[in-house]
């Protein structure tokens, strides 16, 4: 059962899945992260001892959920929306990269550095697909918008957990973020192959 919730293996799958969170949402992922490894709960890594080890602290807890707390508030805003997301855009890769990282921490620098560099570029797909496949929100009804925010905030929320709990299920959800990108890629050919055809 080591393999399933306690070995290298487990933390990559829970690395990769964090990092795709940290796509969708910057703060939430590394914040609850370093929440379940201060409380030594179920399959996070334990972060004391490591380069990572400041993560546990409470003020550094505390600051991450206060910072989380303002990008789930402010991703209900739509008046900034394409600023915000320029400005999140290397934030959430950064993160994306750190949170890999540092669900790798027990296993050495060589697997901290590697994982670092694959989370830096998952979290910076994961944001691509969802920038590229969101709707645009109306000028006179945000409804919907809200309601999709809120489903991320929540898939975030819940993904973070259940990657803890099963660590293994991150890689069918790194999986699914390569599909993602290759169906959204598949429709850009698509879309500039029809201008190509128009221009001619």
């Amino acid at each position: 059962m080591d393999v399933v919730f306690n070995s290298i293996y487990a933390r990559a799958c829970m690395g990769a899945g964090l990092a795709v969170l940290s796509g969708i949402r910057a703060f939430l992922p590394v914040a609850f992260l370093a929440l379940y490894s201060r409380l030594e709960f179920h399959s996070a890594p334990v972060l004391d001892g490591t380069l990572f080890g400041f993560l546990e602290k409470t003020w550094v807890i505390a600051l991450l959920l206060a910072l989380a707390v303002i990008e789930v508030a402010t991703e209900k805003l739509f008046v900034f929306s394409k600023i915000r997301d320029r400005i999140m855009q290397p934030v959430k890769m950064i993160l994306g990269g750190v949170v890999f990282a540092a669900a790798m921490a027990p296993d050495g620098w060589i697997a901290m550095a590697v994982s670092g560099v694959l989370g830096f570029v998952i979290a910076g797909l994961a944001d691509y697909v969802r920038r590229s496949t969101k709707r645009k929100a109306p000028t006179t009804e945000t409804a919907p918008a809200i309601l999709l925010s809120i489903y991320e905030d929540f898939a975030v929320l819940v993904g973070t957990l259940l990657f803890v709990l099963v660590p293994l299920i991150g890689v069918l959800v790194f999986a699914f973020l390569g599909l993602l990108v290759y169906r959204v890629q598949l429709m850009r050919n698509r879309k500039h192959k029809g201008l190509r055809i128009l221009k001619g």
